[in-house]
């Protein structure tokens, strides 16, 4: 199956989704687990007084993070509506007078951002999954919009992670669609719009992540399953989620085991820190 982008159906699928992007960082002991990673890597690479494109920022729950440490943040988004919810959010967690600027942008055209003009490149969660077949051309972009030596934060929806976290679901989906389309799926990593249930996307695994990268201009400083061990059982991981002291092991042993070589593609998302060449 051939799957082709589209910006319009994917803005306004973020519109009608609403603040659904802010609350599903605390869905699942997992997805908390993957704000904790991502949000780990900000603080590693992110520097008061640094000039931070958010791009793909929905309804802000990261924007409110880069500002804390300081950072000054253009806030990018292809959905009006997840740009309003932004404003809000960030207004109501006191941050605003640090963003600079708020406007609708698609990854794939950064032509309204001179080269080099940010210190640093946030795109995490979805942005790169969905801009199936133009996924070279949105690489290039962001960075070509990071000043050399300044740092791209990245993550992409994983393909056998994600086969590995919902694989209930995809016995549902063979019942209803047939092994062959499956089969099709996790041989291409290309999700149908029936499937995905937002738009048509494409799903990475490391091994095609790394040369986009590295082609168009990035260097690998560190690469980084979101989680991994609070897949493996969700009782057991709620019951440590709903203890903190718990909970602060669990991320600690999340950030060892994501980084291993073998762990890279286990969890819902692949995150990457890329230095700009």
């Amino acid at each position: 199956m051939t799957l082709e982008y589209s910006r319009d159906l994917i803005a306004n699928v973020y519109d009608s989704y609403g603040d659904a992007e802010w609350e599903r960082h605390d869905a699942s002991p997992a997805a908390r687990v993957a704000f904790r990673i991502h949000l780990h890597y900000l603080r590693d690479n992110i520097r008061a007084g640094d000039k931070v494109l958010d791009i793909g920022a929905g309804a802000g729950r990261f924007t409110v993070e880069i500002a804390k440490l300081g950072a000054t943040i253009t806030v990018a988004d292809i959905s009006s509506e997840q740009l309003r919810l932004n404003a809000e959010h960030v207004a109501d967690a006191g941050y605003e007078t640090l963003v600079t600027d708020r406007l609708v942008a698609d990854v794939c055209d950064l032509s309204a951002f001179a080269d080099g003009t940010f210190d640093a490149v946030v795109c995490y969660g979805g942005p790169l999954s969905y801009v199936v077949g133009h996924t070279d051309e949105a690489m290039a972009e962001l960075v070509r919009v990071t000043r050399p030596g300044g740092r791209l934060l990245l993550s992409v929806m994983s393909k056998f992670g994600t086969l590995r976290a919902f694989a209930p679901g995809v016995a549902s989906e063979i019942e209803e669609f047939g092994i062959d389309e499956t089969r099709e799926i996790f041989t291409t990593g290309d999700l149908p719009i029936h499937h995905s249930g937002i738009g048509p996307m494409h799903l990475f695994h490391w091994a095609e992540l790394e040369p986009l990268i590295q082609r168009n201009g990035g260097g690998i400083v560190v690469a980084s399953a979101t989680n991994f061990i609070s897949l493996a059982d969700p009782q057991t991981c709620e019951a440590w989620a709903g203890d903190p002291e718990m909970f602060e092991v669990l991320v600690g042993w999340e950030l060892a085991a994501c980084v291993q070589p073998g762990l890279i593609d286990g969890g819902t998302h692949i995150l990457v820190i890329a230095e700009s060449t």
